[in-house]
């Protein structure tokens, strides 16, 4: 598991889950690149309630797509 932000990439399970919420490639291309490149987040320790960058990312990305719809 990848501790820092920089070196995570989503897994395919989570993309999967996150396809099934209705959200293209292109949103969740989109949201990964906004986490890697806008936020102050380095490590998966930074999050508060979450163990790894899958379970946050998976959760991200929902938001995000309900809060732009």
């Amino acid at each position: 598991m990848n501790q820092l932000l920089s070196d995570w990439s989503p897994s395919k399970a989570a993309i999967d889950l996150i396809k099934l919420n209705g959200i293209s490639d292109e949103q969740i291309k989109q949201s990964e690149s906004y986490l890697k490149n806008q936020l102050e987040l380095k490590s998966v320790d930074d999050l508060n309630g979450y163990d790894n960058w899958d379970s946050f990312f998976i959760l991200f990305c929902i938001k995000a797509h309900r809060n732009n719809n």
